[in-house]
């Protein structure tokens, strides 16, 4: 008898303990809404504003945001959410060297795909009074150092928009005349070019390619 009240008492009083640490359930304390856990934890962040704010780093990581070529490229964004500066100039800087090598090279058929017909007619026009003295280009494209955005333009009312871009590159250039005398440049020294070009698109067309419409220094 003795025994089990002390085991009783030793019983009550590991109770009490346990109740201190993990405390009495009075039947008033308010349940923990597994199903609003699930709710909170199912929401998505804010993923316009994170399109936003990717949308913004696209454009300052070239140009100013602020600046009024930053906000036509705003402009452009919001017309076609696809549309992404990082892509432009990295394909800007493909067609660079594609149309300046096929120029170098006479490529006439090349060009026709990368150019709009009026600049096609000039490139054509320079590429054929060569072939029509016996020149011939050896050109070799070393590197492009240098990408910039200089302009940007777009006409809401028919969604044209036009990029006008620097480029740096080096190249080796010779050009020999029909005796494979070399007249002009050197294979073995390398040159700094630059040129100022701009490319032009209908945003939200079906044709994804941007096409040279303008030359310049």
């Amino acid at each position: 008898m003795v025994q089990i009240l002390i085991l009783a008492a030793v019983a009550a009083f590991l109770f009490w303990r346990l109740s201190l640490v993990l405390g009495i359930r009075t039947g008033f304390e308010k349940s923990v809404d597994l199903k609003g856990l699930e709710k909170v934890k199912a929401i998505k962040p804010d993923q316009e504003n994170h399109s936003d704010v990717a949308d913004e780093d696209d454009i300052s990581d070239y140009i100013e945001l602020t600046s009024s070529s930053g906000q036509q490229l705003k402009k452009i964004k919001s017309f076609e959410p696809a549309f992404s500066v990082h892509n432009f100039v990295a394909g800007a800087k493909s067609a660079y060297e594609i149309i300046l090598m096929a120029f170098e090279n006479g490529d006439l058929k090349v060009l026709k795909d990368h150019l709009t017909p009026d600049v096609y007619e000039d490139f054509e026009t320079v590429v054929t009074d060569r072939i029509n003295n016996g020149y011939t280009v050896d050109a070799t494209f070393v590197g492009l150092r240098e990408i910039r955005i200089r302009n940007v333009v777009f006409a809401e009312e028919n969604q044209s928009a036009e990029i006008t871009l620097y480029f740096k590159c080096e190249l080796t250039s010779v050009v020999r005349d029909k005796n494979d005398k070399i007249i002009e440049g050197s294979s073995s020294k390398v040159k700094a070019h630059s040129d100022t070009w701009t490319f032009g698109r209908i945003i939200g067309s079906n044709d994804p390619s941007w096409k040279l419409i303008a030359t310049g220094e």
